[in-house]
């Protein structure tokens, strides 16, 4: 029974750590990039409550905050391709990781905007 749990051990510290630990990683950063450029559509929607410094118009801040929180998911997402171009697995499915990043990115901005109109 030793031996199973040590062999299991040595599989999940060579194999599902670092894979879990690189898609929380990814995740994450999706999450902080998704939040920000919807931070950014929130202000140049509607007018905030908070005055920004008197002078500065609310829609083009948003709009740099959005601009700012898709750099951060291009630069992300740019990782991510490089991280999988050094794997040896088959283009179709990196081409696959690729489309749904994208997809999900946009939905989780769907989701954002969704709930902040509830208020």
């Amino acid at each position: 029974m030793a031996e199973v749990r040590a062999k299991w051990l040595a599989f999940y510290s060579e194999h599902v750590e670092p894979v879990s630990k690189e898609i929380f990683s990814h995740v994450e950063k999706l999450i902080i990039g998704t939040l920000i450029v919807s931070a950014g559509a929130h202000v140049s929607s509607s007018e905030p409550a908070i005055v920004l410094f008197g002078y500065l118009r609310h829609g083009l801040i948003g709009r740099g905050v959005m601009l700012f929180g898709v750099i951060l998911l291009v630069l992300n997402f740019v990782d991510g391709l490089y991280k999988l171009a050094r794997l040896n697995w088959h283009i179709a499915y990196q081409t696959v990781m690729a489309i749904l990043y994208v997809a999900l990115s946009i939905r989780l901005i769907q989701l954002i905007l969704a709930f902040r109109g509830g208020e």
